[in-house]
This record gives structure tokens, sequence and C-alpha cells, in this order.
């Protein structure tokens, strides 16, 4: 009964992840050829908390931060989160 239950759990956050890659795979395709976000609206997008993308970012995502010195700003490309989450 436990291990039916959790994998029911398992297909219901299956099928919202999908569901988000999809949402973020449209709208990347409507904004401009960059294809890049900030951390915050990566965040905002997903509704993740910024320790769960820091353990993204220590299990292999690549972040993105410009060489400008002083800016504190942390972009990351949508083809790299999408590839990170489908691995």
């Amino acid at each position: 009964m436990v291990n039916n239950d959790y994998s029911i759990k398992l297909q219901k956050i299956e099928l919202l992840l999908t569901t988000l890659l999809t949402i973020i795979q449209e709208q990347s395709i409507s904004k401009s050829n960059l294809k890049i976000m900030t951390q915050k609206e990566l965040l905002k997008q997903l509704n993740i908390a910024p320790n769960t993308l820091k353990s993204w970012e220590n299990n292999g995502l690549n972040r993105l931060e410009p060489p400008i010195e002083g800016c504190r700003t942390i972009y990351y490309k949508v083809d790299d989160v999408l590839k990170f989450l489908t691995k």
C-alpha cells in the first residue's frame, strides 16, 4: 500500500514537471533569441526556493555570470535548465 501511494505521488510530480517544462519551452520560443533568464525569473517561473536552485547548481546546472565587475545578476540558459531537468 505504501509503495502504491509513493508511486502515485511520483507520477503526479513527474506530470507537474513535464507541464512546467512545456510551459518554459513555449515561453522561450516566444521570447528573444537569447533564451536566458535571470535567477529571479527562473525562481518565479518554476516556483522553487533559492536553495533548490543552489542544489541544482551543485548537481551540474550551469550558471552564467556577466564579466562586469560589481554586477551580481546571475543568468541561466533556458536550454541548460531544460537539459538538466530532463536528464
